[in-house]
């Protein structure tokens, strides 16, 4: 029997529906010529993916201003005289601002972006984010336009402005459990400054403030280098390539829900930016990043 049939066979029974390991273990028992790579290569053929590919890559920036990474974050309570934030942070340095929102509309956003960058010290090359409505609306494209910004927003997260939020919330909570006063807003400068001058990161091995000086470029660029993370691997994926679309899972949605379209595309171009592959499908006008995309 063909060894696809096989596999196909041990995969299906009611028994089986099981792990590559599981399968394969089973596959031998009718063919022992069956390897490793006859499952896997069987699997991603047959059965649909319904995750992301294992694994992480990261983004080393080059330099300070080179991409700041900007996203949302919410601070509920009857007592705080805002509850809302817009988090910005220098991809390089880690050098993180944080600023105080009336609301998530247009107008309160584009005046957090120019508040953060005067307080970041000046724009950036890139600004990158996560898929949030209010960042990607029409008026704030077209204010990253006219600064001459390129604007980069993701279907996924924007990892680091995520974990910057984790991090600026917790030194928050402490500070607001161990004062009369309860308002986020009051406590904020002070983590700031903790954070971007006493606190040693540990991508960049030294402190935001530190990483800034001209002198310490070379060294935070090696250490960004060295904890990099390239585990996951990608199949090439060329012009004429079909390919699903990732979509964030609702909140309700169950386990076993794909995060890939049901539908398939194209890819009808691709581009290069800053050393960056940008894929073009009839799925949207926007183009899309690897990870944002499942090769069929």
């Amino acid at each position: 029997m063909d060894k696809n049939k096989v596999i196909e066979q041990v995969y299906n029974d009611p028994l089986g529906f099981g792990s590559i390991k599981n399968t394969l273990k089973d596959a031998r028992k009718i063919d022992s010529t069956i390897t490793l790579q006859d499952v896997i290569k069987w699997k991603e053929n047959n059965i649909e993916r319904k995750t992301q590919l294992k694994g992480y890559n990261s983004f080393i920036a080059h330099k300070p201003f080179e991409e700041f990474q900007v996203d949302l974050f919410f601070m509920p309570g009857d007592s705080h005289k805002y509850n809302v934030a817009l988090l910005m942070v220098d991809d390089f340095t880690k050098y993180t601002e944080v600023i105080p929102l009336k609301d998530k509309t247009e107008g309160s956003l584009l005046s957090g972006l120019m508040e953060g960058f005067n307080k970041m010290g000046g724009k950036p090359i890139t600004v990158y984010s996560d898929d949030e409505p209010a960042l990607s609306s029409k008026y704030t494209k077209q204010f990253f336009n006219e600064q001459h910004i390129r604007f980069i927003t993701t279907r996924t997260h924007a990892g680091v402005a995520e974990r910057q939020i984790r991090t600026i919330k917790d030194m928050l909570h402490k500070r607001m459990e161990n004062s009369e006063d309860e308002d986020w807003v009051d406590h904020i400068g002070y983590v700031l400054l903790a954070y971007n001058h006493k606190m040693v990161n540990n991508s960049t091995g030294m402190t935001p403030y530190e990483a800034r000086k001209e002198r310490n470029h070379i060294d935070v660029k090696q250490n960004l280098e060295l904890r990099a993370k390239h585990t996951r691997k990608y199949p090439d994926i060329n012009v004429g390539d079909k390919v699903k679309i990732y979509t964030k899972k609702k909140r309700f949605d169950k386990e076993r829900k794909s995060v890939w379209s049901s539908d398939s595309y194209n890819v009808e171009g691709i581009e290069s930016s800053r050393g960056q592959s940008f894929y073009k499908t009839s799925a949207s006008p926007r183009l899309f990043m690897r990870h944002e995309i499942l090769k069929l």
